[in-house]
């Protein structure tokens, strides 16, 4: 369409979505061989680690704006999973056979060491921060299942309180802010199981107003803290108080997996009609947003669990697409150009499409798709910049005249008629990008 050709603007890779405003592109993050891939954690550099299937095993890897490096696993143990990663490269998760939760797994540096147990068999990592202090669970007892919260740090595992009388029943440690804050669950003597904070010097603090029940998964450094409640829903806990972030009109079962700086908070809701899990993002401003309705039309994505977001708002989790489990990240677009839609819209004709705000004299690269998702623009990193489109074809480029506008003209081919096709400027040595487009044509 628009004179196209057959150049490709990067290598092939997959995508997403559903329509919606468009506000982020989804980059779907391969495996190291096998079929299935989780995106679990993610740091401020756009970094990202989880498990990726090699044929049998998962093994933990990390993703860097699109070069994939499998983690390897700790010795005897086939497999391995990454939970989060801190702004060193440091990696807290497990290793073990077929759910990694054997042995708690530290990526440093190079090295994969073992955090040990609480004097149990198993153990796993589920937290890290920047001073690499590490949070999980682990058992203390050989050949009994409980398990309880841990702190790991230069060397020591240490058991974290938990509540009185009730050493049967244990609890597990999630997440850990760069003020040495833990949060995760633990159960008192009687009853279920609470949502709870560790204060840096060690204090537990109940979360869970009485009778009641929850599970804290994250916190950030405003120690703003995100699970869910007594009645399923995703929940904030902020200055003593209890939020709930749930969709009645959407489900009645909910969780929220991670909070950013910016107080972002996502996570997943199983829908009402469907028992489908859909991941979601939710802002103070604008309330639960399901992620499927921000990002590009026509990709084939079903985006279901969120579980991490960093502070400039990129989102891992995993889905499916194409019936195949995948990793992906979700980067908020930030578009500078203004692209009109290809007129008159009518295939078999010829038709313009032009961009403008631009600077006189600038190349830009007109793009099209059938389908959208994302796709990293060339030496420019995920946490700046991707385009929405999957699989992209440079349709051509146009210089910028003096009033900042760049016109791409071509003829678009009959039988395009009754198709929707999706475009895109960029200009790649800035990383800048314009609108998404949709368009269908007569």
């Amino acid at each position: 369409m628009l004179a196209i050709t057959s150049t490709t603007l990067v290598p092939t890779r997959h995508a997403l979505a559903w329509q919606g405003p468009y506000d982020y592109a989804v980059i779907e993050i391969d495996t190291l061989g096998g079929l299935i891939g989780e995106g679990r954690g993610i740091n401020e550099f756009g970094v990202v680690t989880g498990g990726g299937s090699t044929g049998q095993w998962l093994h933990a890897f990390t993703w860097s704006s699109g070069t994939l490096t499998d983690m390897g696993v700790l010795d005897p143990h086939p497999g391995s999973k990454g939970q989060e990663i801190n702004n060193f490269g440091w990696i807290a998760g497990g290793s073990g056979a077929y759910n990694p939760i054997e042995m708690a797994t530290l990526w440093k540096d190079g090295e994969i060491i073992s955090l040990g147990t609480l004097g149990g068999d198993n153990s796993h990592a589920f937290g890290i921060n920047d001073s690499g202090q590490v949070v999980g669970k682990a058992e203390i007892t050989p050949g009994d299942y409980t398990r309880w919260p841990f702190i790991w740090q230069d060397g020591v595992m240490t058991a974290l309180e938990i509540f009185p009388n009730a050493e049967d029943r244990g609890g597990e440690a999630w997440d850990i802010n760069n003020l040495g804050e833990a949060v995760g669950f633990a159960a008192p003597e009687t009853g279920s199981q609470h949502a709870v904070m560790w204060t840096a010097a060690g204090e537990l603090v109940d979360l869970t107003e009485q009778n009641q029940t929850g599970e804290a998964y994250g916190i950030n450094d405003l120690s703003e803290v995100v699970g869910f409640n007594e009645r399923s829903w995703a929940t904030l806990w902020r200055n003593g108080q209890q939020i709930n972030i749930n969709d009645g009109s959407l489900s009645s079962y909910s969780r929220a997996y991670a909070i950013n700086n910016s107080s972002e908070v996502i996570g997943y809701y199983i829908h009402w009609l469907t028992d489908d899990p859909h991941a979601f993002v939710w802002t103070e401003q604008a309330g639960l947003k399901t992620l499927e309705d921000l990002i590009a039309p026509q990709s084939g994505w079903e985006l279901a669990y969120a579980l991490d977001i960093n502070d400039f708002g990129l989102i891992v989790g995993y889905g499916m697409h194409a019936d195949l489990q995948r990793a992906f990240v979700a980067t908020p677009v930030n578009p500078t150009i203004q692209l009109t839609n290809a007129h008159p819209g009518v295939a078999g004709q010829v038709n313009g499409i032009r961009a403008s705000g631009l600077q006189p004299g600038t190349k830009v690269y007109f793009c099209w798709s059938g389908q959208g998702g994302g796709t990293l623009i060339p030496d420019c990193d995920v946490t700046v910049n991707a385009l929405q489109l999957e699989n992209p074809t440079v349709a051509g480029s146009a210089i910028a005249d003096a009033n900042g506008r760049a016109t791409l003209k071509g003829n678009v081919p009959r039988n395009v008629s009754g198709k929707t096709l999706l475009f895109q400027a960029v200009i790649p040595s800035s990383c800048e990008i314009s609108n998404l487009v949709v368009q269908t044509f007569e």
